[in-house]
């Protein structure tokens, strides 16, 4: 891909057409028949291979230096008013072993609605506690922590079965002497012959993603997960243990990345969004901001929210996972970073990422709790300069949402304007952090009866 575009030379950008503007959410507008305009193919003047290799730097970044991470993170000040806004009930692990007389509407009457905070109510949690599951894991102690790290090291674990499919690795379960955890597994061509008979034939079912850019997104996600544990404090995010390089014979043949195995759903299952209240969605929106805020007081920003990028657990708590493509706050990258749907224009333009470029894709995760849609993003289209000469008009000049429709919250209009207002395409008029955020809803919620703490 080029790292220059020369399509402003004269200094100024065309306003672009309503009907190829590539934010706005809901159909795009149809051209008039009469017009004399005739679109073109999808670049045309690339050749094929030319365009292949174009695909291939998607979703690439740089790695970071755990060191740095941690030094910007202890001279980070915090504010007064980080100190006022408490961050409950976002960080318990999600393989809580919960007994029948813990949860309320079980064996002891109680309300349905949760009494105040961010807590999911009492019906929310039934429900998840609820749903069938094989077995429940007791949480991961210090012990627990120490154990799985010694496996790792040596090698002493097992995978059992394949719990998930992401776009470059494959999720296993996996046990250590009595502990459960979950293996994020990458495999080269040689895992296809000498490797595990659980992960040899697995990886020909992944996106077509160089195994140097696995690699690189994998230990960029371990440096930025170690930089992010507390051992002495409840997280919001996953807590990520160990990474391990996989031989044979002396050959390599992949990586394991060693990390608590989360009991529950991420908020991409419709399924679950439907058995939860408006109410409980936004106490859902309070706990996943409160979550990336974790990130960002760190000045590390994730670039790649979504709702599959949120776990809730069976006891109704919200964690942050996948930092494979996270970077420090205030990085320019040279190819375009994150995932089709919730793109901001500054990541399609490849200008300055802050943290304003995460509230973007939160406003877009948001609007999909309430019944919205992903942004209407094409990758190949979103590799065209033409696409990225748009992006930067809309971030400079782009005062509208690219959020149209919430249809469950037409009676909360003041919920609906917050989400609009994470993604407007203009960086500058957009809400600019989670703190605002948090107030903003906070106040909002309030006027709807409901207090989130």
């Amino acid at each position: 891909m080029d790292n220059k575009d020369n399509d402003n030379q004269n200094g100024s950008f065309a306003v672009p057409d309503a009907g190829k503007r590539k934010y706005l959410s809901g159909s795009l507008k149809k051209e008039s028949e009469d017009s004399d305009v005739k679109k073109s193919p999808v670049r045309r003047y690339l050749h094929t291979r030319t365009l292949q290799k174009d695909k291939s730097v998607v979703l690439e970044t740089q790695l970071i230096d755990v060191n740095r991470v941690r030094d910007k993170g202890s001279a980070a000040p915090v504010t007064e008013e980080e100190v006022l806004i408490k961050v409950k009930g976002t960080g318990s692990s999600g393989n809580e072993q919960q007994k029948p007389g813990q949860l309320g509407g079980i064996n002891n009457p109680v309300a349905e609605e949760a009494d105040s905070g961010s807590a999911l109510s009492q019906k929310a949690v039934q429900t998840l506690e609820n749903i069938p599951r094989p077995e429940i894991h007791p949480e991961l102690t210090e012990q627990a922590i120490t154990e799985i790290r010694e496996a790792g090291k040596t090698g002493s674990y097992t995978l059992l079965e394949p719990v998930a499919k992401g776009a470059e690795s494959i999720l296993y379960k996996a046990k250590a002497g009595s502990w459960t955890f979950c293996v994020k597994a990458i495999r080269n061509r040689w895992d296809g012959v000498l490797g595990n008979s659980k992960t040899r034939n697995n990886q020909e079912k992944l996106q077509d993603v160089s195994y140097s850019t696995k690699i690189r997104h994998l230990r960029n996600e371990y440096d930025v997960a170690r930089a992010l544990f507390n051992v002495q404090e409840e997280m919001p995010v996953v807590k990520v243990l160990y990474l391990r390089k996989v031989t044979r014979f002396g050959l390599e043949l992949g990586y394991d990345l060693l990390m608590e195995y989360i009991q529950g759903h991420d908020l991409s299952d419709r399924n679950i969004l439907k058995k939860l209240s408006v109410e409980d969605k936004i106490r859902l929106m309070y706990q996943a901001i409160q979550a990336v805020n974790y990130l960002h007081k760190r000045k590390l920003i994730h670039l790649d929210i979504k709702p599959s990028n949120f776990m809730l657990t069976r006891t109704g708590k919200v964690r942050l996972i996948d930092f494979g493509i996270s970077v420090f706050c205030g990085f320019k990258g040279r190819s375009i970073t994150g995932t089709t749907g919730y793109l901001s224009p500054e990541q399609v333009a490849k200008e300055t990422l802050t943290e304003a470029t995460d509230i973007f894709a939160l406003g877009v995760t948001f609007a999909i709790f309430f019944g919205g849609k992903p942004l209407l993003q094409n990758q190949e289209e979103l590799l065209q300069r033409s696409v990225r000469r748009d992006a930067r008009f809309h971030l400079e000049s782009g005062d509208v949402s690219a959020i149209a429709d919430l249809p469950e919250l037409s009676d909360k209009p003041q919920i609906a304007e917050i989400i609009r207002n994470c993604s407007i395409l203009k960086r500058e008029n957009r809400i600019q952090n989670c703190q605002n955020l948090l107030m903003q809803l906070h106040q909002a919620a309030k006027t709807y009866g409901l207090i989130l703490e």
